[in-house]
């Protein structure tokens, strides 16, 4: 049955995982595998609604004897976050992720594995489909587009769900028990932009080899932002010698940590630039004293070259203030976990031939008014400068009881299956329960994962064994 992952204890969820992993589904992209689900409800006689926003419902009526129980909810994302490296040759439009399995560990060619959420996919599906198992009433409910701001389970109509206890399969750490994740909002500002034809000697900058990650759960982790350090170089450079920018592109998924930065800017004369590329390598020195182990890739390419165009020396401040706005963590939980309380990524930046600059932001946070408070910010640098804002996908956060009888039942559950002990804790990501639970009335929600590591980068792994225990684990707790 499974053609690349070996040595499992539980062929039916891997095989699942092996099959999505054929079909691509990139955020916005979710249509094929919408069409893979219902194939496989109407082969197997289960009751399903699909809506035009590309989510999917499953039913599995309860087990001879089981009918009459209250109905289970399992709950995943179809989409994955759709980043390569440079040089891997990959379409996420059409292309398949190939799996390479490692002894315990599964990771993609050059690609995001997609364990995130494709794991999840899998088991309910496994669930779905086994007729062996003792279950009550099933009700699997597959998101789409999660990665780009909770966009499908904006969408979906909850009259359908009569569940009032769910588990969310979209968590990364297997030990854990997620009852609580922040709000998030996405934030897009517009530069104008001026341009300048003028021919002089120019400055290229590409910076590259930073691990990135996902921009909740490892924004605390001294992971440098390929934006921000541009920014950085950039500013010290501008402090000693006048620049103008003539482009700057980095980063590409909003909750993911960028990874690379390219940048040209222009001086007025050779002798500068000489000066400038020796000024450069020495920030870049003082950079490379502070990296993490996870960016110890880290590298810049510096090319001096001339350009016939580039930006004014006011617009160019305007952009240097901006990427000089603060990052990553702003402010830490004075309670127990003590995780980030609020924080931002600054995502994306784009020179656009529209004659503007597009920056992307998106802000994390328990506290819907500190929220507030970034949005506020951002949008009170874009007057400051002549720029624009517009806020969107925002969703709220969620929060749990650490010995509710839920919390309970999969500890104990987890127990038996595994012979091991796990903890309620809150987590700095946005997850769908926060969304959901607000439209369901009366819904008790967890959040449940394998361990998985490097989120939305192409270093993304999953621990085999770990996938193996939860799916005992989903198994155990709806025996009961």
């Amino acid at each position: 049955m499974l053609k690349t992952i070996k040595n499992v204890k539980n062929q039916l969820p891997f095989y699942y995982f092996e099959e999505l992993s054929k079909i691509p589904r990139a955020s916005g992209n979710e249509k094929g595998v919408v069409e893979y689900i219902k194939n496989i409800a109407i082969e197997n006689g289960l009751e399903y609604y699909a809506d035009e926003s590309d989510n999917i419902l499953v039913k599995k009526k309860g087990s001879v004897g089981r009918e009459n129980e209250d109905a289970i909810m399992l709950q995943a994302h179809t989409d994955m976050v759709a980043e390569k490296n440079n040089d891997t040759v990959h379409d996420f439009a059409t292309d398949p992720i190939t799996l390479i399995q490692e002894g315990n560990i599964l990771r993609a060619k050059g690609t995001t594995l997609g364990a995130d959420d494709g794991f999840g996919v899998a088991i309910m599906l496994a669930v779905l489909t086994d007729k062996s198992l003792s279950t009550p009433p099933i009700e699997c409910l597959f998101t789409s587009s999660e990665e780009i701001g909770l966009v499908g389970a904006g969408k979906f109509d909850y009259s359908k769900i009569s569940a009032k206890r769910m588990i969310n399969l979209d968590s990364a750490e297997e030990n854990t028990v997620i009852i609580g994740c922040c709000g998030g909002v996405r934030t897009e500002m517009t530069i104008p932009t001026d341009c300048i034809s003028d021919a002089l000697p120019a400055i290229g900058i590409t910076i590259g080899g930073l691990c990135g990650g996902h921009s909740g759960e490892d924004i605390d982790k001294g992971r440098k932002n390929a934006n921000v350090v541009m920014g950085s170089i950039l500013s010290e450079v501008n402090k000693k010698i006048p620049i103008c920018l003539a482009y700057i592109t980095g980063g590409d998924k909003d909750n993911a940590i960028p990874r690379e930065n390219t940048a040209t800017f222009t001086v007025d004369s050779i002798e500068k630039s000489d000066e400038c590329v020796t000024l450069i390598k020495e920030i870049i020195a003082d950079i490379k004293k502070d990296l993490v182990n996870e960016d110890k890739g880290f590298f810049v390419k510096i090319e001096e070259m001339i350009s016939t165009g580039h930006y004014s020396r006011e617009c160019t401040e305007k952009i240097l203030k901006v990427l000089s706005l603060p990052n990553a963590v702003l402010e830490y939980r004075k309670a127990k976990p003590i995780l980030p309380q609020t924080s931002r990524n600054l995502a994306k930046i784009r020179s656009n031939v529209e004659g503007q600059i597009t920056i992307g932001f998106s802000s994390r946070s328990y506290l819907e008014e500190k929220l507030d408070m970034s949005c506020n910010d951002l949008d009170k640098i874009a007057k400051e400068i002549g720029a624009t804002t517009y806020h969107h996908e925002r969703y709220p956060g969620w929060q749990g009881e650490s010995d509710s009888d839920l919390v309970i039942d999969w500890q104990n559950a987890y127990e038996r299956a595994t012979g091991r002990k796990t903890e309620p804790t809150l987590i700095h990501a946005g997850l769908e329960c926060g969304l959901i639970t607000s439209r369901v009335k009366g819904l008790e929600a967890i959040s449940i994962g394998a361990n998985v590591h490097d989120l939305h980068t192409p270093q993304e792994t999953m621990e085999i064994d770990s996938f193996d225990r939860i799916y005992d684990t989903v198994l155990e707790f709806l025996k009961k």
